[in-house]
Protein backbone atom coordinates (compact mmCIF):
# COMPACT_ATOMS: atom_id res chain seq x y z
CA UNK A 1 0.00 0.00 0.00
CA UNK A 2 2.82 2.67 0.47
CA UNK A 3 4.12 1.72 -2.74
CA UNK A 4 0.90 2.24 -4.70
CA UNK A 5 0.38 5.80 -2.20
CA UNK A 6 3.72 6.90 -3.17
CA UNK A 7 2.86 6.18 -7.24
CA UNK A 8 -0.39 7.39 -7.05
CA UNK A 9 -0.70 10.60 -5.04
CA UNK A 10 0.15 13.58 -6.46
CA UNK A 11 1.79 16.67 -4.88
CA UNK A 12 0.26 20.08 -4.43
CA UNK A 13 0.63 23.34 -6.48
CA UNK A 14 3.69 25.73 -5.97
CA UNK A 15 1.30 28.26 -4.65
CA UNK A 16 0.52 27.22 -1.63
CA UNK A 17 4.56 27.13 -0.25
CA UNK A 18 4.66 30.05 -1.84
CA UNK A 19 1.93 31.36 0.71
CA UNK A 20 3.23 29.55 3.09
CA UNK A 21 6.41 31.40 3.13
CA UNK A 22 4.67 34.74 3.25
CA UNK A 23 2.91 34.06 6.19
CA UNK A 24 6.09 32.51 8.15
CA UNK A 25 8.31 35.13 6.77
CA UNK A 26 11.38 33.40 7.79
CA UNK A 27 14.16 31.96 4.98
CA UNK A 28 14.47 28.32 6.41
CA UNK A 29 11.79 28.03 8.65
CA UNK A 30 11.93 25.28 11.40
CA UNK A 31 9.12 22.46 10.05
CA UNK A 32 7.48 19.39 10.56
CA UNK A 33 4.91 17.76 8.51
CA UNK A 34 2.92 15.73 10.61
CA UNK A 35 1.11 12.85 8.70
CA UNK A 36 3.66 12.78 6.05
CA UNK A 37 3.02 9.26 4.49
CA UNK A 38 5.77 8.31 1.79
CA UNK A 39 7.23 12.42 2.05
CA UNK A 40 5.19 13.25 -1.13
CA UNK A 41 4.76 16.88 0.66
CA UNK A 42 8.13 16.48 2.99
CA UNK A 43 10.15 16.43 -0.44
CA UNK A 44 7.89 19.77 -1.63
CA UNK A 45 9.12 21.44 1.41
CA UNK A 46 12.63 20.74 1.35
CA UNK A 47 12.56 21.78 -2.23
CA UNK A 48 10.98 24.92 -1.51
CA UNK A 49 13.66 25.93 1.07
CA UNK A 50 11.93 24.72 4.40
CA UNK A 51 14.39 22.85 7.07
CA UNK A 52 11.44 20.27 7.28
CA UNK A 53 11.42 16.62 9.44
CA UNK A 54 8.79 14.29 8.42
CA UNK A 55 6.62 12.61 11.38
CA UNK A 56 4.03 9.12 10.29
CA UNK A 57 2.77 6.45 12.96
CA UNK A 58 3.39 3.88 10.19
CA UNK A 59 6.67 3.00 9.73
CA UNK A 60 5.69 1.08 6.29
CA UNK A 61 5.18 5.08 5.15
CA UNK A 62 8.40 6.10 6.64
CA UNK A 63 10.50 3.45 5.12
CA UNK A 64 9.54 4.86 1.63
CA UNK A 65 9.89 8.08 2.26
CA UNK A 66 13.53 7.82 3.48
CA UNK A 67 14.61 5.04 0.39
CA UNK A 68 13.97 8.54 -1.92
CA UNK A 69 16.11 10.77 -0.73
CA UNK A 70 18.55 11.06 1.96
CA UNK A 71 18.58 14.51 2.91
CA UNK A 72 15.57 14.52 5.15
CA UNK A 73 15.07 13.02 8.73
CA UNK A 74 11.77 11.14 8.99
CA UNK A 75 10.80 9.68 12.53
CA UNK A 76 7.96 7.21 13.04
CA UNK A 77 5.37 8.64 15.57
CA UNK A 78 1.60 9.75 15.94
CA UNK A 79 0.62 12.89 16.31
CA UNK A 80 -0.42 12.58 19.91
CA UNK A 81 3.34 11.47 21.03
CA UNK A 82 6.29 13.55 19.46
CA UNK A 83 9.40 12.41 20.60
CA UNK A 84 10.87 16.76 20.53
CA UNK A 85 11.69 19.09 22.93
CA UNK A 86 9.05 22.21 23.41
CA UNK A 87 9.45 25.28 21.07
CA UNK A 88 11.34 23.58 18.74
CA UNK A 89 9.06 24.51 14.92
CA UNK A 90 8.53 27.22 13.34
CA UNK A 91 5.97 25.79 11.44
CA UNK A 92 3.93 22.42 12.01
CA UNK A 93 2.20 21.31 8.34
CA UNK A 94 -0.24 18.15 8.00
CA UNK A 95 -1.07 17.82 4.11
CA UNK A 96 -4.19 15.56 3.52
CA UNK A 97 -3.50 14.56 6.95
CA UNK A 98 -4.97 16.33 9.62
CA UNK A 99 -8.74 14.62 9.61
CA UNK A 100 -6.68 11.59 11.21
CA UNK A 101 -6.14 13.48 14.08
CA UNK A 102 -7.96 16.96 14.75
CA UNK A 103 -8.44 15.87 19.02
CA UNK A 104 -7.49 17.69 21.63
CA UNK A 105 -3.98 15.76 22.92
CA UNK A 106 -2.62 15.96 19.38
CA UNK A 107 -3.22 19.69 18.97
CA UNK A 108 -1.49 20.41 22.14
CA UNK A 109 1.15 18.13 21.66
CA UNK A 110 1.65 19.90 18.52
CA UNK A 111 1.57 23.22 20.40
CA UNK A 112 4.03 21.86 23.06
CA UNK A 113 6.45 21.42 19.87
CA UNK A 114 5.98 24.88 18.37
CA UNK A 115 8.13 27.98 18.95
CA UNK A 116 6.05 31.08 20.19
CA UNK A 117 4.27 32.15 17.66
CA UNK A 118 4.82 29.34 15.33
CA UNK A 119 1.94 28.45 12.51
CA UNK A 120 0.09 25.43 12.07
CA UNK A 121 -1.06 25.05 8.33
CA UNK A 122 -3.24 21.74 7.31
CA UNK A 123 -3.69 21.10 3.92
CA UNK A 124 -6.98 18.92 2.47
CA UNK A 125 -7.57 18.04 -1.27
CA UNK A 126 -11.01 18.02 -1.90
CA UNK A 127 -12.98 17.66 -5.25
CA UNK A 128 -14.42 21.09 -6.52
CA UNK A 129 -17.80 21.62 -6.43
CA UNK A 130 -17.61 23.23 -9.76
CA UNK A 131 -16.15 19.10 -11.22
CA UNK A 132 -17.84 18.01 -14.25
CA UNK A 133 -21.45 17.13 -12.60
CA UNK A 134 -21.77 13.80 -14.35
CA UNK A 135 -18.68 12.85 -13.55
CA UNK A 136 -19.27 13.56 -10.20
CA UNK A 137 -22.30 12.10 -9.87
CA UNK A 138 -21.24 9.06 -11.55
CA UNK A 139 -18.00 8.56 -8.83
CA UNK A 140 -19.82 9.15 -6.16
CA UNK A 141 -22.86 6.48 -6.61
CA UNK A 142 -19.79 3.92 -7.67
CA UNK A 143 -18.35 4.68 -4.16
CA UNK A 144 -21.31 4.79 -2.13
CA UNK A 145 -22.18 1.49 -3.47
CA UNK A 146 -19.02 -0.10 -2.55
CA UNK A 147 -18.32 1.76 0.95
CA UNK A 148 -21.46 2.91 2.24
CA UNK A 149 -22.67 6.54 2.42
CA UNK A 150 -20.33 6.94 5.31
CA UNK A 151 -17.23 6.56 3.94
CA UNK A 152 -15.58 10.47 3.90
CA UNK A 153 -13.98 10.97 7.56
CA UNK A 154 -11.97 14.34 5.79
CA UNK A 155 -14.87 16.04 7.33
CA UNK A 156 -12.97 16.15 10.68
CA UNK A 157 -10.47 18.39 8.60
CA UNK A 158 -12.77 21.35 9.12
CA UNK A 159 -13.91 21.01 12.84
CA UNK A 160 -12.18 23.97 14.49
CA UNK A 161 -13.26 23.80 17.90
CA UNK A 162 -10.22 21.73 19.15
CA UNK A 163 -7.63 24.02 17.65
CA UNK A 164 -10.05 26.60 19.73
CA UNK A 165 -9.57 24.04 22.39
CA UNK A 166 -5.64 23.81 22.57
CA UNK A 167 -5.52 27.62 22.54
CA UNK A 168 -4.86 28.56 19.09
CA UNK A 169 -5.14 32.17 17.49
CA UNK A 170 -5.90 33.66 14.34
CA UNK A 171 -7.36 30.59 12.39
CA UNK A 172 -7.53 31.75 8.78
CA UNK A 173 -8.49 29.34 5.56
CA UNK A 174 -8.11 29.40 2.25
CA UNK A 175 -8.34 27.34 -0.98
CA UNK A 176 -6.34 26.57 -3.83
CA UNK A 177 -7.27 24.86 -7.16
CA UNK A 178 -5.37 22.40 -9.46
CA UNK A 179 -6.72 19.95 -11.99
CA UNK A 180 -5.14 16.64 -11.69
CA UNK A 181 -4.12 14.50 -14.56
CA UNK A 182 -4.13 10.57 -14.36
CA UNK A 183 -4.12 7.30 -16.21
CA UNK A 184 -6.86 5.03 -15.37
CA UNK A 185 -4.33 2.84 -14.05
CA UNK A 186 -3.20 5.30 -11.71
CA UNK A 187 -6.78 6.40 -10.87
CA UNK A 188 -7.45 3.23 -9.93
CA UNK A 189 -4.67 3.02 -7.96
CA UNK A 190 -5.42 6.01 -6.23
CA UNK A 191 -8.29 4.79 -5.49
CA UNK A 192 -7.05 1.62 -3.20
CA UNK A 193 -4.97 3.97 -1.36
CA UNK A 194 -7.90 5.67 -0.18
CA UNK A 195 -9.09 5.29 3.44
CA UNK A 196 -12.55 4.34 1.87
CA UNK A 197 -11.14 1.02 0.42
CA UNK A 198 -10.96 -0.48 3.63
CA UNK A 199 -14.60 -0.66 4.06
CA UNK A 200 -15.11 -2.51 1.08
CA UNK A 201 -15.56 -6.05 1.72
CA UNK A 202 -12.41 -8.22 0.34
CA UNK A 203 -14.96 -10.34 -2.17
CA UNK A 204 -16.33 -7.07 -3.61
CA UNK A 205 -13.40 -5.00 -4.21
CA UNK A 206 -12.48 -6.37 -7.85
CA UNK A 207 -15.91 -5.89 -8.84
CA UNK A 208 -15.67 -2.01 -7.70
CA UNK A 209 -12.30 -2.00 -9.33
CA UNK A 210 -13.80 -3.31 -12.91
CA UNK A 211 -16.69 -0.92 -12.29
CA UNK A 212 -14.57 2.31 -11.81
CA UNK A 213 -12.38 1.45 -14.54
CA UNK A 214 -15.21 1.30 -17.33
CA UNK A 215 -16.21 4.45 -15.75
CA UNK A 216 -13.34 6.08 -16.31
CA UNK A 217 -12.23 5.20 -19.50
CA UNK A 218 -15.52 6.21 -20.10
CA UNK A 219 -15.01 9.81 -18.74
CA UNK A 220 -12.07 10.23 -20.27
CA UNK A 221 -10.38 13.97 -21.31
CA UNK A 222 -7.31 13.65 -24.14
CA UNK A 223 -6.82 10.21 -22.79
CA UNK A 224 -7.10 10.98 -19.42
CA UNK A 225 -8.94 11.20 -16.10
CA UNK A 226 -8.76 14.76 -15.10
CA UNK A 227 -9.77 15.31 -11.32
CA UNK A 228 -10.57 19.09 -10.17
CA UNK A 229 -9.29 19.54 -6.99
CA UNK A 230 -9.34 22.52 -4.10
CA UNK A 231 -7.07 22.37 -1.95
CA UNK A 232 -8.99 23.66 1.33
CA UNK A 233 -6.09 25.01 4.23
CA UNK A 234 -6.35 26.23 7.85
CA UNK A 235 -3.33 28.38 9.27
CA UNK A 236 -3.57 29.18 13.21
CA UNK A 237 -0.91 30.66 15.76
CA UNK A 238 0.88 29.59 18.94
CA UNK A 239 -0.05 32.18 21.35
Amino acid sequence: MSTEYNTARRGYPLEVFEYLKSIIKKDRPITLDIGCGTGISTRQLKQCAFEVTGADKDSLMIDVAMKQTADIPYVIAPANKLPFEPNKFDLVTAFTAFHWFNNEESLSEIKRAMKKDGIFFAALKTNRKDENEDFKKGYYSILKKYAGHSFDATKNHFKKEFINKAGFLGIAERSFYVDEKYTVEEALILLKTLSLWNLVKENKRSGMLKEMKEFYENHLINGFVIRSREISTITAYKG
